[in-house]
Parts: C-alpha cells; structure tokens; sequence
C-alpha cells in the first residue's frame, strides 16, 4: 500500500514511488528517475490482488475489469493529487461507492478505482437539510435524522447506497409525487477531470452542477453533497391489494396516482403459481399515530373492495430500511454475492406503458426472474424530475419506471444463463425504445455509440461539450463506455 510516502507492493515489500505508462506497471525507486513520483497521500493506494479483485465486482457479477490499483483517500486532496497523477499519465480512473450498478459502469479496467466509502463522514443536520461526504450511505443518514423528525424527500428502496453513487445516477423513489434524489441537491463538491476542487449549486459553476446531477460520473466525481430535508411522519401504513389482469391493475393503479392522497404507491410483479405474473399494488401512507388513515376513502371506487386488501402499520424507519433486511435475508440464503444480477431498468411514457407491461410480462418465466428476483413499476410526477442528464421519456403529466430485477437461481459463474439473459435485455430495450423509452442506466443493455447519442437527444451536444470542458483527457468513469472515441 502507499501510505503518505511510500508504497509497498509485492511479497518483498518493494518501494514503489511511481508509475511506468509505456509497460503500465509501477515502478521502484532503482526505476524511478524517468518518471513522475507518486504524490504524498492522506489515504492508501493498494494494489495487492484482494483490494484489486473487490474493485472488479458489482452487483451484476457480470463483467469483471481489473484496476492496477485501489485509492481509499483519506481526503479530497488525495482525490486530486491522483486524478492529476493519472492524467499525466494517461491512467482511467472511476469513482466506485457501493457498486450497485450490475454491468461494470464502476469498473475500470486497467486504471485507478477510487473507494469513496473511505469519505464517510455526516458533517452536520439541520431542520432543511444535510451536509454529507460522498460515502455516506442514505441508511446512515436517514438512522441518525428519523429520530429527528427528519426525512429526504425521496429514497431509493434500498437504502445501503452512497450519495456519491446514486447522486451520480439519479436515485428513483417509490414516493410517486416527489422527483428523483438528483431533485433534491443543494450543493455539491466535486473533483473534475483536471483534479481541479470546485464546489457547486445552481448559483455557482452551474454547468459543473448540472453535469454531475445523474451525469455518470463522466465529468467530476462528487465528494461532498449538501441534499434537502423535510419532516417524517413516525409511522407508515403499507397497503398491498392482489390483481390477475393488466387492464384493471392500470385503471386502479391511475386513479390513486391522480388522486395524489398516498404517499407511495407502486407494483411488485410476483409468481402466480402458474409460470405467469400477478401484479401486487403497494401503497403507503405517512401519518401520526393521533390521525390513521382512512382506508375506505383512500382506496374508494376501485376495481377491488378496500376490505380485500391487506394493510400494516410500521414505524417509519423500520418501513424504510425493509429492502435493506430483504437483501440482509437474501445474503443469509446465498442469493445475493456472486449470484448474477442482470437487470433491466427502463423509463416509459405514460401513453405506452400499459401495452408495453402488458405485452412482456407474460412473456416472462421463472428463470427470467428468479427465486430471489421481482418486477416493479413506478410511476413518477414529470414536472418534478428537474436535472437534464437524467434522460427521461417525452411525455404526458405521468412516466414510469420499469424493472425486470433478474438473479440467478445459484451463485456462480453460468455463461449460458448470462447470455440469454443479455440478449432478452438488448430485445426488451430496441421495443421499449420504439415506444418511447429511456434507459435507466444502472441495469445490463449493451449500448454502442449511437445508442448513447439516442439516449441523450438534444443534451447530446451539450453534454460532449461539459466532457471536454470538464475531463479534457477522457480519464474519468470509462465503464459506461459514453464517450468512447471522443475527444
């Protein structure tokens, strides 16, 4: 490891002080004299096989590229110094948080991987907002500030993710009324391509701002984010009614949408017995033990009597952190690490959304899903998704998001079963496309060149400018492949 000012690699314990570009190894102090030295660091680099290993796995388990060496700063001047060590040097370099995304987008094959979970620090909680390093993870937050009273206003479900991470993606909430997380940032700092500090609002190096906001890490890397707040309610009445048919599960499904009287409101698509799909409506509802909700008028003139369905009251935090003891679960049970995740994640527009769920989800089998696997559809309120690189549909007050959240069935490699399921991914997405979709980038679709130009539209100009603004060299988050062959 390099610790300040030295780095041992190897079983002899070598000094190594600097990198070699033409061979692409380090290089000892006897090899040094030609080249750059490593610059002094708060934190660590390693680069023994372990720490380089970890850095090649995601979630998906799919694809598998190795860095030379692993950054764990121990400060935003770390960051600097080796962003600017590896633009002289040509190195790529990828900021990696939780590695939640399935198909190498944290990766970097060859090149620097910086752990920004080593940056973990909540630097302080008012009554509006809070001010956090990038490796903080939403869980951490939201167990100091629910005790508070305090909430943000949208959240992944899954709440074991860094704010570098899904600020840098977007972050979708089952809260259908409220914008993504990217919709909720104050202020945020970064280190850009050049290994240049800035810090950043909508007031101040808005084009930097703008960029990072669900921007893929393609031109700075958050590392300190200051997000909105509001109040919680202390507890949650979770709603689950039980559908057969795709017609009437939209009808219902866009009344209480319309109403805007839930909360949360969302399908989780489940085995039926038969080798098909049943749709379970969730619906939440906020409230203060003095004023529970009203059942029977929250789900009034539906398809379904409100009495069929099933409702549980939980404490707020408790309800936020179910997907978290799910995958708890799942780990217990051997079907989460090393199993593949090959994920399908898809913006719809409102006006194609129910011919399209409608039309796949009884193509799909059990191997398409998977023993610890679902489906989900969100809706989400447009008007409030304001951050431009989060490339949603062209559409109506309403679009949706849809998963198709695939695991295998055991842990392990198993190629056959890797490449169906990319090849059904690349088929629902050209369909999905050609009904007005966008891709939710945290899944498994392989995209060319043109596919990315499609995927931005019009911000395509927009957003090549800000890379070479930005990144100059090219350097930063290859794994999305956005910008491959530009300069």
């Amino acid at each position: 490891m390099i610790g300040r000012r030295h780095f041992l690699a190897g079983l002899g314990a070598v000094a190594v002080v600097g990198f070699n570009p033409r061979s692409r190894t380090w290089i000892s102090v006897a090899e040094a004299a030609p080249f750059d030295r490593i610059p002094p660091l708060d934190g660590v680099l390693r680069m023994d096989p372990a720490s380089l290993s970890a850095a090649a796995v995601d979630v998906g388990n799919i694809v598998h590229n190795t860095p030379i060496a692993v950054l764990e700063p121990g400060s935003v001047e770390d960051i600097q110094k080796m962003i600017r060590y590896c633009r002289r040097h040509g190195i790529k370099v990828g900021p990696r948080g939780m590695a939640h995304t399935t198909f190498g987008q944290s990766q970097v094959e060859a090149g620097l991987s910086i752990e920004t979970k080593t940056l973990n620090t909540i630097h302080s909680v008012t009554s509006t907002s809070a001010d956090v390093d990038a490796g903080v993870t939403w869980k951490d937050l939201l167990t100091q500030i629910v005790p508070m009273g305090l909430t943000p206003p949208a959240l992944t479900g899954f709440t074991g993710l860094s704010f570098g991470g899904t600020l840098s993606v977007g972050g979708i909430s089952a809260n259908f009324g409220n914008g993504a997380q990217v919709d909720y940032v104050r202020e945020l700092d970064i280190v850009t391509g050049e290994g240049e500090f800035r810090h950043c609002s909508a007031h101040e190096n808005k084009d930097l701002f703008e960029v990072v906001l669900a921007g893929l890490g393609q031109c700075g890397i958050i590392t300190r984010a200051v997000v909105e707040l509001i109040p919680a309610k202390p507890m949650v009445r979770a709603y689950t009614f039980t559908y057969t048919d795709n017609a009437t599960f939209f009808r219902d499904f866009r009344t209480l949408i319309n109403r805007e009287e839930l909360d949360e409101l969302y399908n989780f698509g489940i085995p039926n017995g038969s080798g098909g799909f049943m749709y379970q409506l969730n619906a939440a509802k906020y409230f203060d033990p003095s004023h529970p909700p009203d059942t029977a008028t929250l789900f009034r003139g539906l398809s379904v009597d409100p009495a069929a369905g099933q409702f549980q009251d939980v404490p707020y935090l408790d309800y936020l952190l179910r997907i978290d003891s799910l995958v708890d679960f799942f780990r217990t049970q051997g079907l989460w690490d090393g199993v593949l995740h090959p994920w399908f994640d898809i913006f719809l527009p409102e006006r194609t959304v129910e011919q399209y769920v409608g039309e796949v989800t009884p193509t799909l089998t059990f191997d398409d899903v998977g023993a610890a696997g679902f489906l989900l559809l969100f809706a989400k309120k447009r008007e409030n998704f304001t951050r431009p690189f989060l490339r949603i549909p062209e559409t109506e007050k309403w679009f949706y998001l849809f998963d198709i959240l695939t695991a295998n069935s055991v842990a392990g490699p198993d190629p056959a079963f890797q490449a169906r399921m990319i090849a059904r991914n690349n088929r629902l997405f050209e369909k999905a496309r050609r009904m007005g979709a966008t891709r939710y980038p945290i899944g498994v679709v392989e995209f060319s060149q043109l596919d990315w130009i499609l995927q931005y539209g019009r911000e395509w100009p927009v957003f090549l400018s800000r890379k070479r603004q930005f990144d100059p060299d090219g350097i930063l988050t290859p794994g999305p492949g956005i910008f491959d062959g530009f300069r």
